[in-house]
């Protein structure tokens, strides 16, 4: 296949085939999150090879089709996995029904790395660094991920092999597809936006009904559940008197999410939102109407931004808020001011959180000097597994016991913290990885004064800063890894039209 010669899907120029192509596009993304999910209902080895060689045949019918296939996957899977609840009791069936995403992701990320050694890939000299860049990153997850199964357990490695690996792959997959085919993103955010926000006001208004449509409320329950089992809420009873009287308890929570609220506001409703996640889904929501606001868009992202405040993520609404300032002052003429501006916000955002969170022993602040310190004692690191939220390491931690020292027993809430604990110094080349990609952003802002360019150096600045008091920021797939299929898009782009100017000059 010709670089040059590719006939155009989405044309810019003609709205009416970008309308029909997006359309297209999203019902089959969903479809193929239905079958995958009701293959894996039916018996999870069989859900691994039918989604497997459902992804294989997209891959390679639709290529360019891949980043909005994926993205859908984040976004609406569970809504998918929430409708089977009732019908599988098994709690492991249960969980494989949730990881039908990421063997989507890992099919197209396997196919997609093996095409980087076709010849019109390598003739692409833009992006021969970023593929090489890739290769190191991918084998330095995969050592710790090695190392992580030596030193902890199967389990814990491989969700955190998971959630390490999956914004390489988005990015992977996204760049090399637009670098290879023409993609207008326009229109399949813009209707997966609406959809979302439609989805959280439903959601708030009509709470448990809503979700008892579609057995919404029987797959909280099931959380709930395994909360109970563990003893989270017998916990949170003797540590604060709170006495648990029903499901629609579990998503209550103070006006955003802060105890300095709660004397002045009532508790609010949380929104989990379609993948019924709160921190997800909020930035999600954030990631899009950021994007659509670069896009000259201002309608949708005014509406996500009482579910952010809902949802009550201050990480999620910071990114907006950024992007919201940064797309108000942008000009071309002065482009560099507008950068700086956005490092010194999200700089001055880590340390006032940093500092507030030290002196008030805050969780997050407490998870992120553990990180630090076990990295100082241990550079090489301990490997994927062992600390972080999801790590069974984690289960028994003391918070009073941390508040009293003022550093937690292991790493946990702070991305970076257990990053730094993790893979120790092959942290640094994630690190990197993400630096890399905000200064080529910033090169390709001032040389074309796309507005894509901006969009992708404020989502990872912005959430960058986040990680660093947040797990949720690099590790959900719809923080870290929907950025950079956005941004791997839009770099793609760029590389694959000037590919075709230099073609052009050489006839």
């Amino acid at each position: 296949m010709n670089v040059t010669g590719v006939p155009i899907r989405f044309g810019a120029r003609d709205l009416r085939l970008t309308h029909t192509d997006a359309l297209f596009d999203l019902c089959v993304a969903f479809l193929a999150v239905v079958a995958a999910v009701s293959a894996f209902a039916v018996w999870t080895p069989f859900g691994i090879v039918a989604t497997f060689l459902l992804t294989l045949i997209l891959t390679v019918a639709l290529p360019a089709s891949m980043p909005v296939i994926i993205a859908c996957a984040f976004l609406y899977q569970n809504l998918v996995v929430a409708w089977f609840t009732p019908f599988v009791p098994d709690d492991n069936t249960f969980d494989a029904l949730r990881g039908a995403n990421f063997v989507i992701l890992m099919t197209a990320f396997g196919i997609f790395l093996m095409a980087s050694f076709q010849y019109r890939v390598r003739a692409l000299t833009e992006l021969r660094p970023w593929l090489l860049f890739s290769f190191v990153l991918c084998g330095t997850v995969c050592f710790y991920f090695a190392l992580g199964v030596l030193n902890g357990g199967p389990k814990d490695a491989v969700i955190y092999f998971r959630n390490t690996i999956t914004p390489l792959a988005c990015f992977h997959i996204a760049v090399l597809a637009a670098s290879l085919y023409p993609i207008d993103l326009r229109k399949s955010i813009f209707w997966l936006c609406v959809g979302a926000i439609v989805y959280g006001y439903l959601e708030q208004i009509f709470r448990m009904d809503f979700l008892s449509l579609f057995h919404g409320d029987l797959y909280i329950q099931r959380g709930l559940k395994e909360q109970i089992e563990a003893g989270v809420w017998e916990k949170a009873l003797r540590e604060t008197g709170f006495v648990l009287r029903g499901l629609e308890d579990t998503m209550m929570t103070t006006f955003f999410n802060t105890r300095f609220f709660s004397d002045l506001v009532p508790p609010i409703f949380r929104n989990g939102g379609p993948n019924f996640h709160p921190i997800s889904y909020a930035y999600g929501l954030s990631i899009m109407s950021a994007w659509l606001l670069f896009k000259g868009r201002w309608l949708l992202p005014i509406a996500a931004l009482p579910l952010l405040l809902v949802v009550g993520s201050k990480g999620a609404t910071f990114m907006l808020v950024v992007a919201l300032g940064a797309r108000l002052i942008y000009r071309p003429s002065r482009a560099e001011l507008t950068l700086i501006a956005v490092v010194a916000l999200a700089v001055s955002w880590t340390t006032v959180a940093v500092v507030y969170g030290a002196t008030h022993g805050d969780y997050h602040v407490l998870g992120l000097i553990a990180g630090v310190r076990e990295f100082l004692s241990n550079p090489l690191g301990q490997g994927l597994g062992l600390g972080g939220n999801l790590s069974s390491t984690s289960a028994n931690l003391d918070w009073g016991r941390a508040q009293g020292e003022g550093v937690a027993s292991v790493p946990v809430e702070s991305a970076v913290g257990v990053m730094l604990y993790q893979m120790g110094i092959g942290s640094f080349v994630f690190f990197g990885f993400l630096a890399a990609l905000a200064a080529t952003a910033r090169k390709q802002l001032i040389e074309t004064g796309e507005p894509d360019f901006l969009f992708a150096f404020v989502v990872i600045v912005t959430v960058s800063a986040n990680a660093v008091l947040q797990e949720e920021a690099f590790f959900s797939p719809l923080a870290l890894g929907f950025c950079l299929i956005l941004v791997g898009v839009a770099l793609g782009t760029r590389w694959r039209e000037v590919a075709m100017a230099r073609g052009h000059s050489n006839d």
